[in-house]
């Protein structure tokens, strides 16, 4: 395991004007100085930050795509390279160690550079936020992860910080060192820019949730209805999140994207004042956010609602994949429901509740639940979008110097549409939920296997495009100690050891209690509509929107 601190050997047969010239790797020719500093920045939002169960600590960090990569590249050249660790708890761990991983859970374009984008607020023009800066001037101030990530540069900084004040901060303190110092940027942004349409969750004004509420109100807590009954008739929730007017309003414009990235690349560049050649961003672009393994298509559905009850299947209006049985070969057609929505079904029916009251939330007197329902044309407007902002990245790449593209994104839609399939073993990759061994319980982060899948294409482009010979991940190791990929079959993976809380909860009441074992599968416990009510109730009211309609706090 790498520590906080990387420092290893450098190679002595890279040059040093490859390294100005190419990706500020090091290897001093006779006459240059022996005592060079090679800094990676990580930039972006959780796939960077190393989100795994919509939750981050230290375990979910270690195993992340860009801690792989350093680790792999740290085999032949000397890195400093810092994760701001947390706890099981989401602390953060040693708050005064310098990060050098920038990454925040949920930072889009412009929230990277401390900014509200205007639409996915309900506001009339973009504004600086001070909840995307890292602000607190002690540990014990932390208000979110802009705090936690990024401080304490914004002391160093003698100021607030974004992840690009940061990351500049990073660079300027490199350019002030004795010796030669050099900066590599990774750059992966974009995907929260597409992410609310597709999860159906977010935003505010009103924020979305993919909650079936007439379906599920029975069941749930009076204190949990009244709240969501009142935030939807204030217009600050709404549950139907799949309609085009939801989608387009969380959705970044394309002329918006491509200016603020241009933007961003634009003062990594001119505001460091590292050499020449000294820094260089490594850009990735995205991939199609709409098929992901939280979104669940009708076989997906049947397999698994088949185990709460073997009489269900889908409403005939709920569209089919093109070849039903065949999943990896068809992510990117039918209709798809969130895995919040598939989670409601599944306990309904565990509870009692016949198929026919449970497809209401999919369908009802023959007519489509349209708001809960993310369409096969819907998709491709999702897609369409992502396309144009990836046409963006490459462009940029092409127009900035030392900027360097990783289509990370074009690879995995490949790879887990089975258009490239990657085989472990007997095992192919894909794109479904637990079953497919790329995703960690929320379906949205890849899990230990799908980050090494990631390390493993950017180390075989940097070996490829600069002549390097770091060596790749052993997926084969990788998966076997995975603990997201379902070893019995039967469509449950064990998920990791750690504690849980808050919406993790819910995600761990769909762990395979015995994965030797495909007839054992995960029975929700008699009290499973309290769990939910109370998690639910307790994220819902650390929003500041839904908080002005508690008159007094509710005991839970």
């Amino acid at each position: 395991m790498v520590s906080n601190m990387i420092n290893l050997k450098r190679n002595p047969l890279i040059s040093y004007l490859v390294m100005i010239v190419a990706i500020a790797f090091l290897s001093a020719l006779p006459g240059h100085s022996s005592a060079a500093t090679i800094q990676v920045i990580g930039l972006g939002d959780s796939l960077t930050q190393g989100t795994m169960d919509a939750t981050n600590n230290t375990p979910n960090t270690m195993n992340a795509y860009l801690q792989k990569t350093v680790e792999s590249l740290s085999t032949i050249f000397s890195f400093q390279f810092s994760q701001p660790l947390y706890g099981y708890k989401e602390q953060r761990l040693t708050p005064y160690n310098i990060p050098t991983n920038l990454g925040v859970d949920g930072a889009d374009i412009f929230s990277l550079e401390g900014i509200e984008y205007y639409k996915r607020v309900g506001a009339g023009t973009s504004f600086p936020s001070n909840n995307y800066l890292c602000d607190s001037s002690t540990p014990i101030q932390f208000q979110n992860d802009y705090d936690k990530v990024m401080y304490p540069l914004n002391l160093i900084a003698g100021k607030p910080v974004s992840q690009i004040d940061a990351a500049l901060t990073l660079m300027n303190q490199q350019a002030a060192a004795p010796d030669e110092a050099f900066s590599v940027i990774f750059l992966w942004i974009g995907n929260n820019d597409s992410s609310l349409a597709a999860l159906g969750i977010g935003g505010s004004n009103p924020s979305y949730l993919p909650i079936p509420l007439d379906a599920i109100s029975p069941e749930i807590s009076p204190q949990l209805k009244a709240l969501l009954e009142s935030g939807q008739a204030q217009g600050l929730l709404n549950f139907e999140p799949y309609t085009p007017e939801a989608i387009d309003r969380n959705l970044t414009d394309v002329k918006d994207f491509t200016d603020q990235l241009n933007h961003i690349l634009e003062r990594l560049q001119r505001e460091n004042t590292l050499p020449y050649g000294h820094a260089s961003i490594m850009l990735m672009t995205l991939p199609y956010y709409s098929a992901v393994g939280y979104l669940f298509d009708s076989e997906d559905l049947e397999f698994y609602l088949r185990q709460a009850n073997p009489a269900y299947t889908v409403p005939t209006s709920f569209q089919r994949i093109a070849q039903p049985g065949e999943p990896i070969t068809a992510p990117f057609s039918g209709d798809r429901v969130s895995f919040f929505t598939f989670a409601f079904m599944y306990a309904l029916l565990e509870s009692g509740y016949s198929v026919d009251y449970v497809n209401t939330i999919l369908e009802k007197d023959g007519v489509p639940q349209a708001g809960q329902i993310l369409s096969a044309v819907e998709q491709q407007t999702i897609m369409s979008r992502i396309d144009s902002f990836n046409m963006a990245i490459k462009t940029a790449s092409q127009t900035f110097p030392n900027v360097y593209l990783l289509d990370v994104g074009a690879y995995l839609n490949a790879t887990l549409s089975g258009a490239a399939p990657v085989k472990i073993g007997d095992r192919v990759l894909s794109r479904k939920w637990s079953r497919g061994g790329t995703f960690s319980l929320d379906g949205v982060h890849p899990g230990y296997t799908g980050q090494a899948l990631i390390a493993n294409y950017i180390l075989g482009d940097l070996n490829r495009m600069f002549q390097l010979n770091a060596p790749l991940i052993d997926l084969e190791q990788t998966l076997a100690t995975d603990p997201y990929v379902d070893k019995d079959g039967d469509g449950w993976v064990p998920g990791p050891g750690y504690p849980n809380s808050g919406l993790t909860q819910l995600l761990f009441l769909f762990t395979d209690p015995d994965d030797t074992n495909p007839s054992i599968r995960p029975v929700l416990p008699p009290n499973v509509w309290d769990m939910i009510s109370r998690i639910l109730f307790q994220e819902l009211t650390g929003m500041p929107a839904l908080q002005q309609l508690l008159y007094s706090p509710v005991p839970y």
